[in-house]
């Protein structure tokens, strides 16, 4: 009976070491949302107004430094630079960084919304954007099927 025992018991203590990691996980968050909101100052009085899934935060680092951060960590599937900041798409989210004094801001929000509020900066580079952030440059006749 003994050997019985001790299996039931390593069970349930894996089976609880399963559990904590992964509300460990799900909590910290992954991907370049979770990342940007562990690494740097949420700064909630910069958020876009009407978006309620945009988060605003802020470093006291550089443009290119803060890029360099998130895109070691989180490749993008796209990204753009102009003089207003740097534009980097994800599957479901966008990563837009933009100079402020002193340092820089950081919104990250969906890659919809991110398309239409920044259209005049990624349009001609993200595409059209669909509800599951795929980009559409016009497949040929039979795409798809």
């Amino acid at each position: 009976m003994k050997p019985k025992h001790w299996f039931l018991v390593a069970g349930l203590a894996a089976a609880l070491a399963l559990i904590i990691a992964l509300i460990t996980i799900l909590s910290t968050g992954t991907g370049p949302r979770g990342y940007v909101a562990n690494h740097y100052t949420r700064a909630a009085e910069l958020d876009i107004r009407g978006d309620d899934d945009n988060r605003a935060y802020t470093s006291a680092k550089p443009v290119t430094a803060v890029v360099r951060e998130i895109t070691a960590k989180w490749r993008p599937q796209s990204q753009t630079t102009d003089a207003s900041g740097v534009y980097l798409r994800y599957s479901d989210d966008a990563v837009i960084v933009q100079p402020r004094q002193p340092g820089s801001v950081i919104h990250v929000m969906d890659a919809d919304e991110a398309y239409r509020h920044y259209h005049s900066h990624v349009g001609h580079y993200w595409g059209w954007i669909g509800t599951h952030g795929e980009s559409f440059r016009g497949r040929g006749p039979g795409a798809g099927k």
